[in-house]
């Protein structure tokens, strides 16, 4: 069995995120960037090619009534005044944004918001 390298994540599901292989990316789906617990949406809004795409950050409206909680619910909405930003597929299968190898990895194929209280 194939184990999970969690350093340099503060969650399990952001570690198995960073694991994962995105979808082949379209217009209109969901991106998540995966930080170091948290989690934020974006859409994808260009396609440059098949390694290269453009994303826009999404604004979260939390919708459940949880707290403090593991436990969340979000709606999303465009952000009509975010920035694109481009991201690039490097040779890992990961989407990094164009200028930070090292930063977060984007996962295509899902939009999620995700707030850790613990930290």
């Amino acid at each position: 069995m194939e184990s999970i390298n969690v350093r340099g994540y503060g969650s399990l599901v952001n570690a198995m995120g960073n694991q994962t292989r995105s979808l082949k990316p379209e217009l209109g789906i969901g991106v998540t960037e995966l930080m170091y617990s948290d989690r934020h949406p974006f859409t994808v809004t260009k396609i440059i090619s098949d390694t290269k795409i453009e994303v826009t950050a999404d604004t979260s409206t939390r919708i459940d009534e949880n707290g403090a909680s593991e436990s969340q619910e979000y709606r999303y909405e465009p952000d009509k005044k975010a920035v694109p930003i481009t991201l690039r597929l490097n040779k890992f299968g990961r989407w990094k944004m164009v200028g930070d190898p090292k930063g977060s990895t984007f996962l295509v194929g899902r939009r999620e918001e995700y707030y850790d209280f613990t930290r």
